[in-house]
């Protein structure tokens, strides 16, 4: 077949764009194709189809593919060429998540990164595959394979595994060898981290070096087992505290990002405030206040030793006048004297 008899049997003018064979071939193979024709004539006329499609394909790459040019020789070369430079890699885009405790978040700072990155193939764009200007093999271009009963009867269709529904063949990726990628390396890289990250937040940072590398990071704060954080930076501590102690306004120890702190118990109140004790309230900005609320608990059963000593605390308690107790006792027999 000659290429002025593939123009005709695609019905094409001479001189037509890819574009324009492309659609008529696959114009023709809809009409054509023996899962979809049922003519005697159809697989013949399918394969003259396929035979011109090729052809003039074949004949418009050739056409397309730079020439080399006749360079005259040169008077004299080197007995030793040096061989050229590699060239150099492509920048890395790495993307991957950063779990961080709500103590490192708020303190920010510099931190090793560690792991593997995936150098993906640029030649077939991670693909694995090229596809080819032939048609498919296995469903002759129609993208398509009819499912057929026991009697032979095409009963439906399903997409082609093989070109996944675009009916061009696939040829394996050389650059790769099919793989997709070229290769896996390690990577470590310090990373400046501002103070107050918060859940959810994506930073993108300049990896260093001088390939230009970027990394783009997810923030994950993990749930703290102590503290629970507003979104304004407020920071809420609840813990239990000895109910005499609580009462005798002693000082215990609490837990801050920073460490422990002394805190001195006031029996009137169940809240303290700490201020600028709490989270950042913005990247590198001033931090919020920190919420501790007690719970003062005592035992179920007191000792004999507790009895007595309550049973004394007991009789020595004064209400002089004025005093909530006082008032409530004068309200009361005023009461009870109206009753009788």
């Amino acid at each position: 077949m000659g290429t002025d008899d593939a123009y005709a049997e695609l019905g094409l003018a001479a001189g037509a764009t890819d574009h324009e064979i492309k659609a008529a071939w696959r114009r023709l193979v809809s009409q054509w194709h023996p899962d979809r024709n049922s003519s005697p004539q159809a697989v013949a006329r399918m394969q003259r189809i396929n035979l011109a499609f090729e052809l003039l394909r074949q004949g418009i790459e050739a056409e397309a593919r730079p020439q080399p040019k006749a360079e005259p020789a040169p008077a004299s070369r080197p007995a030793h060429t040096p061989p050229p430079p590699e060239p150099p890699r492509p920048a890395w885009h790495i993307e991957r998540k950063l779990k961080l405790s709500l103590e490192q978040a708020a303190a920010g700072g510099r931190m090793v990164l560690r792991g593997r990155h995936v150098e993906r193939c640029e030649a077939c764009e991670g693909l694995g595959y090229r596809h080819s200007p032939r048609p498919c093999e296995h469903c002759h271009g129609a993208g398509r394979i009819g499912q057929r009963n026991w009697f032979g009867w095409v009963t439906g269709f399903e997409t082609c595994g093989h070109c996944e529904g675009d009916g061009l063949a696939r040829l394996e990726c050389e650059a790769c060898n099919g793989q997709g990628e070229l290769g896996r390396c390690r990577y470590e890289i310090a990373v400046d981290l501002p103070s107050g990250l918060r859940h959810g937040e994506e930073l993108n940072l300049s990896a260093g070096g001088t390939h230009g590398d970027r990394l783009k990071l997810h923030v994950m704060l993990r749930e703290h087992p102590l503290f629970r954080l507003d979104p304004d930076g407020t920071l809420h501590c609840e813990m239990p505290v000895d109910g005499f102690l609580w009462m005798a306004n002693r000082w215990i120890e609490v837990p801050t990002l920073g460490g422990m702190q002394q805190l001195r118990l006031d029996r009137r109140h169940l809240r303290y405030r700490l201020r600028g004790q709490g989270y950042p309230k913005t990247h590198g900005g001033p931090r919020a206040h920190y919420i501790v609320d007690v719970k003062p608990l005592f035992p179920a059963q007191f000792t004999r030793e507790q009895e007595k000593l309550i049973e004394r605390l007991a009789a020595s308690q004064q209400h002089p006048p004025g005093s909530p107790m006082h008032e409530w006792r004068r309200r009361f027999e005023g009461w009870k004297g109206k009753q009788g």
